[in-house]
């Protein structure tokens, strides 16, 4: 099997357990994970000035957002084998060195291809690195309750990054997407400089040799699955769209993309069991046989499951079709930002007692009930009420689950697991917001083109204004906008008001059926809650049975 040596620095001494008033060190992660998030806001406010000032496209945008987090998603479970291997700091150091040359890039970019391919690429091969060093390092530091409160802050960290589009948009529209990207160098810069408070831990003796094999299956399995469902609604299913760029026997390459990926990450069930056997697994079997990890992995899973979809629904609607500016939408993120940031950062210390799985249950519980107050919200012509009310309850359901999630894995092995489970932690949130963001934007669109064909057809619309309209039917869209297109199609005025009811009703029907769905798989999430470990203090002076467990696993 093909490995390859890397060199560690085994001067570093394991440290004990920081002492409780030593949480110096967390605010360094803290920062770390702020940045990462944060860059994520810069991108997706930065579409009018990259146009104005690269001549970039929105195909040249979407191509530089897709690739971001197909890396992302790719090789996160490879930066954290990087980390156990080289040392977390070390690691948690190149990945914020990393980014810093790529929001650097990403600032004197001289056209759009050097954006994309230069600070993109290397922003996101940062991020893979930074975010499972922070993770494996909250493992590694914090023990029973300063655990359960470190990664509730990691987590209340990237709530409160949620809340970052007011500042940067505010940059952004006054100086562009130059200064906005150069303020991000700077921030990550200054993070760096910090990491030397950050206690060095040791690279794993049993990781001295790195897992290429298993990173390469593992890199392109995921690469392809994610490749293909990110690409469902532009490239087709089954039928290629006119997206789409190439086809595979007469088919769009979407489904064909996603077997071959899971073919391959079959594939690496094998190969890591042969690197076990070595010593130096990129995924350690424990990950896929403990029930309690892969409880743990979904409970991470779904809360960004359920922002990646929100975000490709709630959004755009309120922008394209009821007419909210960018700044209004960036208020309405503090409906759900404050309570993720409440709950993820002072639950654990203000609640130790409470049972985290019950607290991962009534996060779910309360996703799910969001997503059928948006389903409420949404009218044809509008929102109302409800929809906000459910971005405010999701934001708490977030937050709950959030603050339990991370800790229940790292609890359910041993410590050198837990640095380690950095990596596939990371995975599950990159995954889960790709998907989140990929099925719900199909069945929205899928659902919307179908809904506009029946009722126009019921409506007694024409039949050759059928043919250019359908061509529209999947866009979201507000009524005078489309009013507009039918006039250029040559529609009369009975004609256009009976194609803007189907659109509208279209449109409206598809969100609250896309919600519903996304509230049925929240519940039915519920099932993979039985197997989480219970990491909630006694109340008499003990230990939580996930550090119990933990601490048998290492003896063992």
């Amino acid at each position: 099997m093909a490995t390859m040596a890397l060199a560690a620095d085994r001067s570093d001494q394991r440290p004990a357990t920081i002492p409780q008033a030593s949480y110096g060190p967390l605010a360094v992660l803290a920062l770390a994970q702020i940045g990462t998030s944060s860059d994520s806001a810069a991108m997706n406010l930065a579409t009018a000035s990259l146009v104005g000032s690269l001549g970039a496209t929105l195909d040249d945008i979407q191509v530089a957002t897709a690739l971001f987090s197909l890396i992302a998603g790719a090789f996160m479970i490879a930066g954290g084998l990087v980390g156990v291997t080289i040392g977390l700091r070390r690691g948690l150091a190149a990945g914020l060195s990393m980014a810093l040359v790529g929001e650097l890039i990403a600032t004197l970019s001289p056209n759009i291809a050097v954006f994309t391919w230069g600070g993109r690429v290397v922003m996101a091969l940062g991020a893979c690195l930074v975010t499972p060093a922070v993770l494996g390092l909250v493992a590694a530091l914090y023990q029973g309750r300063q655990r359960a409160i470190a990664f509730g802050t990691i987590a209340g960290a990237a709530a409160l990054s949620t809340l970052s589009p007011l500042a940067l948009g505010a940059v952004m529209d006054q100086a562009g997407f130059r200064l906005t990207f150069a303020i991000m160098a700077a921030c990550f810069a200054i993070v760096l400089c910090c990491t030397r408070l950050v206690p060095a831990t040791p690279p794993a003796g049993r990781h001295a040799r790195f897992d290429v094999a298993g990173t390469a299956v593992a890199a392109l399995g995921l690469g392809l699955a994610l490749l293909g469902v990110s690409h469902l609604s532009d490239w087709g299913i089954l039928a290629p769209q006119k997206m789409c760029p190439f086809t595979v026997f007469g088919m769009a390459p979407t489904l064909p993309a996603i077997v071959a990926g899971l073919l391959l990450l079959g594939l690496l069930v094998p190969t890591e069991r042969r690197a076990e056997r070595r010593g130096n697994p990129l995924i350690p079997t424990v990950f896929v046989t403990s029930k309690g990890v892969r409880a743990g992995l979904a409970a991470v899973f779904v809360p960004f499951f359920y922002m990646g979809a929100v975000g490709i629904l709630a959004t755009p609607y309120l922008q394209l079709v009821t007419g909210f500016t960018a700044l209004q939408t960036g208020l309405l993120s503090l409906l759900s930002g404050i309570p993720m940031f409440l709950l993820a950062t002072f639950l654990p210390k203000l609640a130790p007692h409470l049972s985290s799985r019950l607290i991962i249950r009534a996060g779910f519980v309360a996703l799910a009930c969001a997503c059928g107050l948006m389903a409420l919200g949404v009218q044809q012509h509008g929102v109302t009420l409800p929809l906000f009310l459910g971005m405010a309850l999701g934001g708490f359901g977030v937050g709950a689950v959030n603050s339990q999630a991370n800790n229940a894995v790292a609890c359910s092995v041993s410590r050198e697991e837990a640095e380690q489970s950095g990596g596939i932690q990371g995975a599950a949130r990159s995954i889960g917001l790709a998907l989140g963001t990929a099925l719900a934007g199909t069945c929205l669109l899928l659902t919307m083109a179908g809904g506009f064909t029946t009722l126009a057809v019921e409506g007694g619309v024409q039949h050759d204004l059928m043919a250019a309209a359908t061509d529209r039917a999947s866009t979201l869209m507000a009524d005078d906008a489309f009013d507009e297109l039918t006039a250029q199609w040559g529609a009369s005025e009975d004609q256009a008001a009976k194609l803007v009811e189907a659109k509208s009703a279209a449109q409206s029907n598809a969100m609250r059926l896309t919600f519903g769905a996304l509230g049925c798989v929240v519940l039915l999430s519920l099932l993979t809650t039985r197997n989480l470990v219970e990491t909630a203090v006694p109340k008499s002076p003990g230990k939580t049975l996930g550090t119990e467990r933990a601490e048998s696993a290492t003896r063992a």
